[in-house]
């Protein structure tokens, strides 16, 4: 009997080992995207429900930061505590405490081409599971019984959802979905795999790099940023181009041309201060608009200013 019960412990033993397992680990998944160009400069946002709290976890939006600076695929402005800083050195500016030549001013700023809102919808965190190897560790007893003991059975599941919206037009492009799931039987989460991005993950701190449930979200929001990257060839590519371009207001009262040309005949009279909205075509010095009754024609740029 206790022969048998030895090769019980070792079948069990080996199943569950690492080195033995065919499973991939989480980690092995873990792939961030990669894009060849920029698509635009992203600000990330905080989710409204601090779900995170309950998990004893960090604000989820510098794991997205990682991962955006990590794939290249945007910019990344900073609207948080950077921004607050920001404002900080422009009122010193203001109050003539900088130096002469430190070039902080209006108009500086980059603007953000979209905003992303990273959410969890799903997860469950059985991060203490069950002991299933208790009894017959209780039974065999020694060093046998101490490892079987040890060995847990986890399920560890996050669906994270990243909302895309564009920050000119305020339409949200698209909703995308991360869906991570780890059910296996091990003695711990596994090894390596990480990287770069594992190191740079801890330091940035929250639990993501260091807990179970952390790796696997990581992962959920790391599938979500694919499929919103994959999307996104769906779209332009570029902000600027899919947004309208921003309302002008007209400084002196003037003539919708019919072209481009000071001599050009007049479709009609235009007052200061109408509201005009450029149709993207231009021509040398004048623009092509469309005024509030839709009438299209031309004016010259000098005469508009962005509308406020």
């Amino acid at each position: 009997m206790r022969t048998i019960a030895y090769a019980v412990a070792a079948a069990v033993i080996l199943a569950g080992s690492p080195a033995f397992a065919k499973k991939k680990t989480p980690e092995e998944n873990l792939e961030i995207p990669m894009c060849p160009q920029v698509l635009g400069t992203v600000a990330i946002k905080d989710s409204q429900n601090e779900w995170w709290r309950q998990y004893n976890l960090g604000n989820p939006a510098a794991v997205i930061k990682l991962i955006v600076m990590k794939s290249g695929c945007f910019q990344l402005v900073d609207r948080g505590q950077g921004m607050q800083m920001m404002r900080e050195e422009r009122d010193l500016m203001g109050e003539d405490e900088l130096q002469r030549g430190s070039d902080i001013g209006k108009g500086q700023m980059v603007a953000a081409d979209y905003f992303v809102l990273p959410d969890l919808v799903t997860q469950d965190s059985n991060s203490g599971g069950s002991a299933i190897g208790a009894g017959i560790g209780g039974a065999i007893g020694g060093g046998w019984g101490a490892a079987l003991g040890g060995i847990k059975t986890k399920k560890l599941e996050a669906q994270a959802l990243l909302t895309l919206t564009n920050a000119r037009t305020g339409v949200q492009e698209l909703i995308a979905e991360g869906t991570y799931k780890k059910t296996d039987v091990s003695f711990g989460f596994g090894g390596g795999g990480w990287g770069g991005f594992g190191l740079a993950l801890a330091a940035a701190g929250g639990g993501y790099a260091d807990t179970d449930i952390g790796k696997v979200i990581t992962l959920a929001y790391v599938k979500a940023y694919r499929n919103m990257v994959t999307q996104m060839g769906g779209l332009s590519g570029n902000a600027r181009m899919a947004a309208p371009l921003p309302a002008q207001r007209l400084l002196e009262r003037t003539a919708l041309l019919s072209e481009p040309r000071d001599d050009a005949a007049p479709v009609r009279g235009l007052r200061e201060g109408m509201v005009l909205h450029p149709t993207g075509n231009k021509s040398g010095l004048f623009w092509e608009v469309e005024e509030p009754n839709g009438d299209r024609g031309w004016v010259p740029s000098e005469l508009l200013e962005l509308a406020k």
